[in-house]
């Protein structure tokens, strides 16, 4: 069998072909020609192409039979259109380039729990998702809501996963940009820390990619993906801080309060041109509001569980980060 994964030169998506290389699957990967490769093994077959391009996605999906769809602009800020562009268009010319494929089994989009609009109380698959008006979230919510259409329009066979908080080596989001913060003692807690971060480690959520991807009851399907175990962001902070020997400061915003102030710093990065405000809108939901959705429906259809605790992760990841991160330092600095 035959699997294409794009984002492959990404966290998640490089995850991935690692397992799918060890399962002893044949593994195409679609990559912008000046995408990183020091991490991609020789074994995979490399497509070079654009997902905004869709002329150079016809040869990338031709033959295969599953297609992961992990590429995807996933951060805090940035233009509306950009976002659009790779979580909407994006997906949208994949799936075109796809149709035409007679062999295809499956093709598995990465979306996220953001796509339930940051809710007070979190749910599970049935409950509806919703727009909260920032660019990151809203890119999910209308790419994912392309992959439902198609599906139903053209009868492609799809199933969605939508993880939570996913960290491990190579996350720069969910581990560099905090370890940077707290280094340089510019960290602020959001809500005391105290709402779960819905953590999950990154080689958990590929192995239910593949199970999602070989269950015939997963076609059609959503699943949201999450660990168990109710860490906060509190706790995930402070191990962190302690595993980089740093202290972490005291000082903490109430949810209300840090949104009002990440909404001006997002108009006064605007007004003066400023590359990214202080604090943003998606910031501060994502640690101000629970992240912890229920994952049953994985468990019970997809037989997924968490095999690595959050203390073996943690252990792995703060291993990795303090072996590279002086060139990340760098580079953050350039």
């Amino acid at each position: 069998m035959t699997s294409l994964v794009t984002g492959a030169s990404g966290f998640l998506g490089g995850w991935l072909v690692r397992q799918l290389i060890s399962r002893g699957e044949s593994v195409r990967v679609l990559l912008r020609p000046e995408s990183d490769r020091s991490r991609l093994a020789q074994e995979v077959e490399v497509c070079i192409g654009r997902l905004e391009d869709p002329s150079s996605l016809t040869a990338a999906t031709t033959g295969v039979h599953y297609i992961y769809h992990c590429a995807a602009l996933s951060t805090d800020w940035g233009p509306t259109a950009e976002f659009m562009r790779a979580n909407v268009d994006g997906v949208e010319n994949l799936l075109r380039a796809a149709h035409g494929n007679r062999e295809l089994r499956r093709f598995v989009h990465v979306s996220s729990t953001d796509v339930y609009g940051y809710p007070r109380q979190v749910g599970d698959e049935e409950v509806a998702s919703r727009a909260c008006n920032l660019p990151y979230h809203r890119s999910k919510l209308l790419g994912e809501r392309a992959i439902w259409r198609f599906a139903e329009q053209h009868g492609m066979p799809v199933t969605v996963v939508r993880p939570a908080t996913i960290y491990g080596p190579h996350a720069l989001s969910t581990v560099g940009e905090f370890a940077r913060a707290i280094e340089a003692d510019d960290f602020v807690w959001i809500a005391g820390g105290r709402p779960r971060a819905g953590l999950i480690y990154v080689e958990d959520v590929a192995s239910a990619m593949v199970c999602a991807a070989t269950s015939e009851r997963a076609l059609g399907r959503a699943y949201n993906l999450c660990d168990p175990r109710p860490t906060t962001w509190r706790e995930y902070i402070e191990v962190l801080a302690a595993g980089i020997g740093a202290r972490v400061g005291g000082l903490s915003l109430p949810g209300a309060l840090a949104y009002g102030l990440a909404a001006a710093s997002e108009v006064w990065a605007r007004v003066v041109g400023k590359r990214r405000p202080l604090l943003t809108r998606h910031a501060v939901l994502l640690m101000a509001r629970d992240q912890g959705y229920c994952s049953d429906r994985a468990r019970r259809e997809l037989g997924f569980e968490s095999s690595v605790s959050f203390e073996e992760g943690m252990t792995r990841t703060l291993a990795w980060w303090n072996h590279r991160r002086a060139e990340f330092t760098e580079s953050a600095a350039t």
